[in-house]
């Protein structure tokens, strides 16, 4: 059977989450820059930036799964209002009746698809928040051992920082463009697939072809690292780019 292309659950979601997601990463930048400005002993900053950040990735997490929720608990709602055994006649006589002005995917596949982006949004972004940790922790050792110990220049760190940087963000990356090609083949669509590799290109180009960068911002020294910033522009301008593109494109999606 199929909802009625005015409705946009999967889009929609996709959405909200992303916003959700983009919020608190406003949100976890700015309490650390107040905390930095805030006078503290630096071990102390580190410490409430650490605090701060966990509680904004945990209660981004808690709302995007409650919005999945709402989301999966709606679709069904709407399929069962049909009987199982009936849904496969419903939606030939939807196909016959309606034609072109059905949406561009069944009820059942825009749950599946729901479901997997659940996983994504929820599960592996509950495991990237954790492996983030466990980096900063790596990043810290790696430092104390080069620098500190072993005698090595800043500039030989700062190379080996961001040479293993954009392992920090891989699994996420990876889930995302997976949910997008999946997404694209539901919906045979090769714009999206040319775009996910395209996405993937970049993120590699950065990851293994680009130097840190650094410059100075009022007495502060500020590093870049590309592949931090193409992987928050593909979270962010990507996800939100593909929800948008999902609902302008095809209908009930």
């Amino acid at each position: 059977m199929y909802f009625s292309p005015r409705k946009h659950i999967l889009s929609n979601v996709i959405l909200f989450v992303t916003v959700i997601r983009f919020i608190g990463f406003c949100l976890s930048g700015l309490a650390r820059v107040i905390i930095r400005k805030g006078g503290f002993e630096p071990d102390m900053a580190d410490s409430y930036i650490w605090r701060v950040q966990s509680l904004t990735a945990l209660l981004s997490v808690i709302a995007s799964a409650a919005v999945f929720t709402y989301g999966l608990v709606k679709i069904r709602k709407f399929i069962s209002v049909v009987p199982e055994e009936e849904r496969a006649e419903m939606a030939a006589l939807q196909e016959e009746t309606f034609g072109e002005g059905n949406s561009n995917l069944n009820a059942e596949i825009i749950r599946k698809l729901l479901e997997t982006w659940f996983v994504i949004f929820v599960g592996v972004q509950l495991m990237y928040e954790v492996f983030s940790e466990v980096y900063r922790h790596f990043a810290l050792g790696l430092y104390q051992a080069v620098v500190k110990y072993a005698g090595i220049t800043s500039e030989t760190y700062t190379s080996l920082y961001n040479l293993s940087h954009s392992f920090k963000y891989q699994g996420m990356l990876i889930a995302l463009l997976l949910g997008v090609i999946m997404t694209a083949i539901f919906l045979d669509d090769k714009t999206l697939m040319l775009v996910t590799i395209l996405a993937a290109s970049v993120y590699l180009l950065s990851a293994t072809g680009l130097e840190m960068m650094t410059f100075s911002v009022m007495g502060q020294d500020v590093g870049i690292v590309w592949s931090s910033v193409v992987f928050h522009m593909i979270d962010t301008i990507g996800m939100i780019g593909l929800a948008l593109y999902l609902r302008v494109k095809y209908n009930g999606v």
